[in-house]
């Protein structure tokens, strides 16, 4: 019964990172993918400001990649992006409507950030710990 909901549902399987190909590293431990993802790091290690992009918070998607990825939960990273916009020390992530539009956004925005499902495919753009361009 587990594959076939595997199969019906690819998108549930365990999200890519995504990184603009000017990034210089694909080697992200996970907390520092937590610290970017929750807004705390704003720049890579060559000083590129760091555009984070994510789905919206009530898609699958979303939620998958933050529980597997980030291990948290997707009410948790929501509360700290508006804790962050309130008390006007951050702001939230950019939403993307679609993986279409994200990889587009990827691969456009120097110091880009995102992610999609295990299976779409990402030419043009780096996958965190994958492949390259």
């Amino acid at each position: 019964m587990s594959l076939f909901l595997l199969a019906a549902f690819p998108s549930l399987s365990a999200p890519k990172v995504l990184l603009n190909p000017d990034i210089d590293s694909t080697a992200l431990d996970s907390l520092y993918l937590n610290q970017i993802f929750a807004m705390q790091v704003r720049r890579w290690p060559n000083g590129t400001a760091i555009q984070v992009f994510v789905m919206p918070s009530t898609s699958d998607l979303h939620r998958t990649f933050v529980v597997d990825r980030l291990k948290v939960q997707a009410h948790q990273l929501d509360r700290i992006w508006n804790r962050m916009l309130f008390t006007g020390t951050g702001r939230a992530p950019t939403v993307v409507e679609s993986e279409e539009a994200m990889l587009d956004v990827i691969r456009s925005t120097p110091g880009a950030i995102g992610y999609v499902s295990e299976n779409f495919p990402t030419e043009g753009v780096l996958e965190l710990g994958g492949s390259q361009p």
